[in-house]
């Protein structure tokens, strides 16, 4: 994990085995004084990509530029729970939740240092490659199981899906 707060603490104990300091940039926060809803989208993207940089693996990101794979999300669903102002410090955290079909489905927070829930986002992810949808390589989920520490599940694509964060 390598953050310690009681914010690190509060991830930690559901079930975020990622988790790291996230860091606004002056300009993200808005007039009002508040982490402006726009910004903590972009952090949590910036999460996402420090978890595939930083603990996925080289060989992840050869494997995007020779098989010319986009990693695109298909939806993004985020619950604004309370402000974040200029003076405080958020750690974050990210989990993938399972597979369906080629889909991936993870979730991210982002807590004050003293636990305070701030926002949370749902994902669905699919890799895409020349235009088309194609499934994820096992490898790329089992350096994610390693991290995670437990097996990524893996379900049947459903055939019609509500529209709304996963279940």
């Amino acid at each position: 994990m390598g953050v310690s707060s009681a914010g690190a603490a509060e991830l930690a104990s559901d079930g975020y085995r990622f988790v790291q300091p996230v860091e606004p940039a002056p300009g993200d926060f808005d007039a009002q004084g508040h982490l402006n809803n726009a910004a903590i989208v972009r952090l949590f993207n910036d999460m996402r990509v420090s978890y595939v940089r930083g603990h996925i693996g080289g060989w992840w990101l050869e494997e995007i530029a020779g098989r010319r794979y986009v990693i695109a999300a298909r939806e993004v669903h985020v619950l604004y729970e309370s402000e974040g102002r200029p003076d405080e410090r958020f750690v974050g955290g990210m989990k993938y939740v399972r597979r369906e079909g080629k889909a991936a489905l993870l979730e991210q927070r982002i807590v004050t240092d003293d636990g305070r829930a701030v926002a949370r986002m749902w994902a669905v992810q699919l890799l895409v490659q020349d235009g088309r949808v194609v499934a994820w390589p096992d490898r790329y989920f089992d350096a994610v199981a390693t991290i995670e520490q437990r097996p990524i599940e893996a379900r049947a694509r459903r055939s019609s899906r509500v529209w709304g964060p996963p279940e």
